[in-house]
């Protein structure tokens, strides 16, 4: 076969369960594939009837596939006929014994397993390449030099930012370099180590180990993989980029030569796999988190409000103290009181004394979801605690001082509530002092590829599972569906979805529910043929890095496009 031939993607065989109610799936490539019952084989059936060594399946790199039976006692049979050996070329069923079974082509989308675990593979010492190559012939001081040729000049030239320099190198030496995680640290102005950029990757294999370079002004880079000594020949490198990325910082800091040297608060990092609005709003989010002002967070429900909230919290000078949530929906008016200012001894039968939350979370933050439910009566106290930061305790006749700060949350339109009276109009614009408004998944599809490989890895690894990741067509599904119940919808579908698979198996179509395999088709709000485009591109770009793991080289050839045309696309989409 020549290397311009496509190569065929194998065969499926679907077993059935002896009461048809199940069925184990097992993709078989181009090669020799083994049927039986002995421990180790690639297609272990434990079934009545079938032999140690039953049959064995040669699939054709040109397509086809010939079944041949290994001397079985009870017999391999093909469309009902029993046989020695026979060419299949599209569907059949088949039966090793009496376990029955679909043999047929298999569909590239449902076989390409994408998202999988991250783990860095484990190579025997006797496979591994003598002078130090990677596994595509190309030695990691090469690929890393073609990741700076790409970089740093664009530092250099002023057209990127040192912390966006970093997020992109990072970004790159995952795909190119033996690295199970790396991120790029800063010491900031008051001695704390601040993160600046970091690899997506959130689970590593076992047996990783860490490798430090040190840099000028408080840069240093952190990488940890399974074989750092792969690793240490690049040091001189590494510290290279280390010096570019503090020297621009430094000439940024004394921009025109005429201002004083100031160093720059450092910008909270947004969380990975966001798309290019939402790391924008969260950039905002992030500079608003350095502040004391309340922040008001509107959005469906499901679309990561809360997720925010914590995150404001987690960037603020707060941080280390406490964040106490609640839900102003949940709770009748006068237990969410008693919950919000606390309770004095004998209000009621039985009742103690105890704080409530704002009490409680003095030198933290109080977030309060769902705030557009609150009570008249409750909208009034809460507006005087942030008037007068002081409060009194249901029963209570004493004021207690609190220090807390504000972050609220709501899926209803409370602009539109306040007109209505059904909403203080002070207490609106007192909780507004920042208002951000999260946009439903639906139009943020880029983003499910990220969240979707999160959900399933802390599944598996919640459940002690095991597989190999999402294959493509399950990948489209998630990206085609529109989410009304948005981020938390999908959560809950891929941890149903990650209990259904069988041992080894990848999450596919088949796991999903109906409605997210079929979704109902829906008119589109009216788009302008520009934004259209733009939309699908990035759409496509989303969904071919994540085909690729990453690696752009691989993401080029599942686009057909040229290297130009990829970075050209890449920097225009952003």
């Amino acid at each position: 076969m020549s290397g311009t031939e496509e190569r065929s993607p194998g065969f499926l065989l679907k077993v059935l369960s002896p009461d048809g109610t199940a069925v184990r799936r097992f993709h078989l490539a181009p090669g020799e594939h083994v049927v039986g019952t002995l421990t180790g084989l690639e297609v272990q059936l434990d079934e009545p009837g079938v032999s140690r060594r039953h049959a064995s399946i040669q699939v054709l790199a040109d397509g086809g596939a010939v079944v041949r039976d290994l001397d079985s006692k009870n017999g391999t049979f093909v469309a009902g006929r029993r046989v020695r050996e026979a060419a299949i070329s599209g569907f059949a069923m088949v039966a090793f014994g009496s376990a029955q079974a679909v043999l047929q082509p298999a569909d590239p989308a449902r076989t390409q397993v994408l998202l999988g675990t991250g783990e860095i593979p484990s190579v025997a010492a006797e496979n591994e390449p003598e002078n130090g190559l990677t596994t595509d012939g190309i030695h990691p001081l090469e690929r890393l030099a073609e990741t700076l040729e790409e970089v740093l000049p664009s530092l250099a030239e002023g057209l990127t930012t040192p912390h966006e320099a970093a997020d992109e190198l990072v970004h790159r030496w995952i795909a190119v370099l033996p690295l199970g995680r790396a991120e790029i640290l800063r010491i900031g102005p008051a001695g704390e180590t601040v993160v600046a950029a970091a690899s997506t990757q959130d689970r590593l294999p076992r047996g990783v180990t860490r490798l430090d370079v040190e840099g000028p002004d408080g840069w240093k880079l952190r990488l940890r993989a399974s074989d750092t000594a792969k690793l240490a020949p690049l040091r001189p490198l590494l510290r290279l980029v280390l010096a570019s990325l503090a020297a621009r910082s430094v000439l940024r800091r004394r921009a025109d030569g005429a201002r004083p040297v100031r160093l720059e608060p450092e910008e909270v990092t947004p969380p990975p796999g966001l798309g290019l609005e939402m790391s924008k709003l969260y950039r905002r989010a992030g500079k608003v988190a350095r502040g004391d002002v309340p922040v008001l967070i509107l959005g469906e429900s499901g679309s990561g409000k809360e997720v925010l909230a914590r995150w404001v919290h987690a960037g603020s000078r707060r941080a280390a103290g406490p964040f106490l949530a609640v839900n102003c929906a949940a709770l009748p008016r006068e237990l969410l009181e008693s919950e919000l200012f606390g309770i004095e001894k004998g209000v009621a039968t039985g009742v103690e004394a105890r704080p409530g939350l704002l009490e409680r979370g003095s030198g933290g933050t109080v977030f309060l979801d769902e705030v557009g439910d609150m009570a008249a009566e409750t909208q009034a106290k809460v507006l005087r605690v942030l008037e007068n930061t002081t409060l009194f305790r249901v029963g209570g006749r004493a004021s207690v001082q609190v220090d807390v700060r504000f972050l609220a949350a709501t899926n209803r339109d409370l602009a539109a509530l306040v007109e209505e009276g059904g909403f203080r109009r002070d207490l609106y614009h007192r909780l507004a002092a920042f208002e951000v408004k999260l946009p439903p998944l639906r139009e943020r599809r880029e983003e499910i590829p990220a969240l979707a490989a999160r959900f399933f890895h802390r599944e598996l690894e919640k459940n002690g599972l095991a597989s190999p990741g999402i294959t493509r067509a399950a990948l489209g599904a998630l990206v085609q569906y529109d989410w009304p119940g948005n981020v938390r919808e999908l959560q809950n579908e891929i941890a149903k979805a990650a209990l259904l698979l069988e041992r080894g198996e990848a999450l596919d179509l088949q796991h999903l529910s109906e409605r997210v395999r079929r979704p109902l088709e829906s008119p589109a709000k009216p788009l302008s043929l520009d934004e259209t485009v733009r939309r699908a591109e990035r759409q496509a770009f989303a969904v071919a890095l994540a085909a690729a793991g990453g690696d752009a080289v691989k993401a080029m050839e599942l686009l057909g496009v040229s290297r130009t045309t990829y970075y050209r696309k890449v920097k225009e989409l952003e």
